[in-house]
């Protein structure tokens, strides 16, 4: 398939998720060109990352963004991404899972290519020690992400 058809291609299905998300149309595009560029960073179709749907009406736009990034080629694996602010196209991807010491799904690396997420699957959150001070692997926003649990030592202040 040529570039030129594969650009329509994937203008027509962005259009067809910004039109099926329950938001503005402001908002909804944001999310959607979000969806898109981690589907391009992960190198598969945009029909394989769906964003949250668990909006709060009142609360929009949705900061930080969830997408949850389904694997064509292995069936159930599954990988959820946090975007801060789908405004900006700059913005780093937050690979999300479980905090080593209270199981809430915090970030637990700064994506911002494949080998990225590749470099998390090959060496996996380093542990952590018991001094709380956090290895230089995690991204910053790991200890002030609000999911922690209020007595997780990871937790940074008011979360």
């Amino acid at each position: 398939m040529s570039i030129a058809a594969r650009a329509v291609a994937a203008h027509q299905l962005l259009q067809q998720r910004t039109e099926s998300l329950p938001l503005s149309r402001y908002t909804s595009a944001d999310i959607a060109r979000a969806a898109a560029r981690l589907a391009a960073l992960l190198g598969i179709d945009l029909t394989y990352v769906r964003p949250d749907t668990n909006w709060n009406w009142i609360n929009l736009p949705v900061l930080p963004l969830t997408l949850y990034a389904s694997d064509p080629d292995d069936l159930g694996a599954q990988y959820t991404f946090s975007y801060r602010d789908p405004l900006y196209d700059d913005e780093a991807f937050f690979l999300m899972g479980p905090c080593p010491v209270c199981g809430a799904s915090v970030p637990l690396a700064e994506v911002r290519t494949l080998a990225d997420v590749g470099a998390f699957l090959t060496k996996g959150p380093e542990p952590l020690s018991q001094t709380q001070i956090l290895p230089g692997s995690y991204p910053d926003e790991f200890d002030r992400y609000p999911t922690h649990t209020s007595k997780c030592p990871y937790r940074e202040g008011d979360c």
